[in-house]
């Protein structure tokens, strides 16, 4: 199939699945419109946090106890010892004695067209205050992005590369494997996807994203190594950076082309390969300032996602199995369906001997890059397959710690400074500084003793509005309401 008639295909099935999808979400857009009262304390409004840990995970020095978070019109003015810091007489004082304050975290891997509206809230009732979407509706990601700013949706910060850019040959595959199944996989994947052929085909894409407004570039698949390369011409011309999936290319050589963030796990593992060998792959990131995010929570996932324990997340006792199950939106179900069921009429399908061995290579690969200096994100796939919004992302840190390896310091340095630097936006988020957006997370026990502390969340400031625990219970229970519809 032609590039051109690749794009004929996706245009065709644009405004079929924008009538789908808009029905779908009209009940929880109602549901979810309350979310936007849930902060009790307004962004503009005071803050001083008295009295808590604050940890730096870009520091290697100790967390720094009994200090004050001083907050006005969403930045961070102030912090330091609470003996110091002077808190204007109409701050509203929060007690921090006891607790710990870490940056807003980030989830580097999210998927909005798979997940549904509803895990906006549920995002930044998690914890989770920025996301980095790769690839989706960028209609309803400014839609969700002008609510949020004007106060009435409650969501993390996006940042996003708008559709996906493919090979027409995947998009092709993606039409016949529909008609086949009779499924909505089409309808669902189509409009958010760019068909690129050849590097004509690369630089219309790339000027078509700068026309959106994206923030970098996302590649799934490609159609010849010609093909990917002008993308990262094309790209690099244009001052945006790419993720990508890896490619049947030398990693080394796209790295040194200029791809800036590998996704998921490397493959053929490359525990096949002697220690020197893989290490001088695992240099080249150094070497051109890349960032890897292993996506290890999706990886587990896959090995579940094909067999009875995927099956019973539909069942009736699917909340029973597994209480994030009522978080799940019927959008997010539907899409789950179309995946198990592919996957279990794929008689190619791993052996779960194999995906046991290949994860292991994967948390090898990470624990050895960041021992070379490599820059970790943590990212979960969320939208995939048994891959819950929110909830994943502190999966993605215990991962990273238990069989990863990383310090939990290192965890919350790829979950909050290393998705900031990728964005470039560190300059006002990523760490607990003056001058900074006022994104924090609140926590009743220390992450740095046990990582699994990220998901004891007291409270959530995101750029400067307070969310209680009470408001982040609340939330909560318009999530599971979007669920349940």
């Amino acid at each position: 199939m032609s590039a051109r008639s690749g794009r004929v295909v996706e245009a065709r099935q644009l405004f079929a699945v924008w009538r789908v999808s808009r029905v779908a979400c009209i009940a929880t857009l109602a549901v979810l419109h309350a979310c936007a009262s849930a902060a009790n304390t307004p962004a503009t409004s005071a803050i001083a946090i008295v009295g808590v840990t604050v940890i730096d995970p870009s520091s290697s020095q100790p967390a720094a106890p009994d200090q004050t978070i001083l907050i006005a019109d969403g930045v961070i003015r102030s912090v330091g010892p609470s003996s110091v810091v002077v808190i204007p007489a109409d701050a509203r004082r929060v007690d921090g004695r006891g607790k710990f304050a870490i940056p807003g975290l980030w989830d580097a891997h999210v998927h909005f067209m798979n997940t549904g509206v509803s895990a906006l809230p549920l995002l930044v009732a998690l914890g989770v205050t920025s996301v980095r979407e790769m690839g989706g509706y960028i209609d309803s990601t400014r839609a969700w992005q002008a609510r949020m700013n004007a106060g009435t949706l409650v969501g993390p910060r996006i940042v996003t590369p708008g559709p996906i850019l493919e090979s027409p040959r995947y998009l092709q595959g993606v039409v016949e494997r529909s008609t086949r199944a009779h499924s909505q996989l089409a309808l669902r994947v189509l409009p958010y996807r760019i068909g690129v052929a050849d590097s004509a085909d690369a630089r219309r894409a790339i000027d078509s994203l700068v026309k959106l407004r994206v923030d970098f570039v996302k590649v799934r698949t490609s159609a010849s190594p010609q093909a990917f390369y002008a993308i990262l011409r094309e790209a690099r011309r244009a001052g945006l950076r790419v993720a990508a999936h890896q490619q049947n290319l030398p990693i080394a050589s796209t790295l040194d082309s200029g791809l800036t963030d590998l996704q998921h796990g490397i493959l053929p593992p490359l525990s096949r390969l002697a220690g020197a060998a893989r290490d001088s792959i695992y240099r080249k990131f150094v070497d051109d300032s890349a960032f890897y995010t292993p996506t290890l929570t999706v990886s587990r996932a896959v090995m579940l996602s094909g067999d009875s324990a995927a099956r019973a997340i539909f069942s009736a006792d699917a909340i029973r199995l597994d209480e994030r199950r009522a978080y799940a939106s019927p959008w997010l179900l539907g899409w789950w369906r179309m995946q198990v069921d592919e996957r279990i009429a794929d008689s190619a399908s791993t052996p779960a001997a194999t995906l046991e061995a290949m994860y292991q290579s994967s948390a090898s690969d990470v624990h050895r890059m960041h021992e070379l200096g490599v820059r970790i994100l943590a990212g979960t796939d969320a939208g995939s397959v048994l891959v819950y919004p929110g909830f994943a992302l502190h999966e993605e840190l215990r991962r990273l710690v238990e069989d990863a390896k990383l310090s939990p310091r290192d965890a919350l340095w790829s979950a909050t400074v290393g998705p900031a630097q990728f964005a470039r936006l560190d300059y006002r988020l990523g760490t607990l500084s003056a001058g900074k957006i006022a994104d924090i997370v609140l926590l009743d026990a220390d992450p740095l003793a046990d990582i699994r502390n990220t998901r004891r969340i007291f409270a959530v400031i995101q750029a400067g509005r307070f969310f209680s625990r009470v408001n982040l219970n609340a939330l909560l229970d318009q999530a599971r309401a979007a669920g349940a519809r």
